[in-house]
């Protein structure tokens, strides 16, 4: 039998009544059930399984989610990263919430950084754009270092603004 919400003791004993030798329960269910109802049914012999939460898989990759805290860690707003990742901003903001207590390592927001301006930098030298823009994207590609890449993505900056 399986519960996904928590096991009242009333429910432990029908369970027990009915003779069921094994239960799975969601993680959520497990922390939500009394320890006393958990112990009530290990001690009339019911194993007690805890399985991976059931329901829809979550929207967003890993790699997304890490995304959304290193941009909200560099200070881009909910709106721009919504619209940088293209997806709903509530969607943006429900994910920076639940993840909030993950804590990304300085080298992890750095890489995600340096990934996304390669990113960029690729789709400008493959686009439609002056040649003068797509030559300085594809210096900026073979930059082998971070403060070249920041240069050549300023580079493209000015050009983009006619400076």
């Amino acid at each position: 039998m399986h519960f996904s919400n928590y096991i009242s003791m009333a429910q432990a004993k029908a369970c027990v009544e009915r003779g069921i030798k094994r239960i799975s329960l969601t993680p959520t269910a497990e922390r939500q059930t009394p320890a006393k109802t958990l112990a009530f049914l290990r001690e009339r012999g019911v194993e007690i399984e805890i399985v991976a939460s059931r329901g829809r898989p979550r929207k967003l990759q890993e790699e997304k989610v890490r995304k959304i805290l290193a941009m909200r860690k560099a200070g881009v707003s909910f709106y721009r990263i919504a619209s940088m990742l293209g997806v709903p901003k509530s969607t943006v903001f429900d994910y920076f919430q639940r993840y909030s207590h993950v804590t990304l390592p300085e080298s992890e927001v750095k890489r995600l950084q340096i990934s996304e301006a390669r990113r960029v930098l690729e789709n400008i030298a493959r686009g439609n754009f002056e040649t003068e823009i797509r030559e300085i994207a594809e210096r900026g590609l073979a930059a082998e270092s971070v403060e070249e890449l920041e240069y050549y993505l300023r580079e493209l900056l000015l050009c983009l603004n006619g400076e």
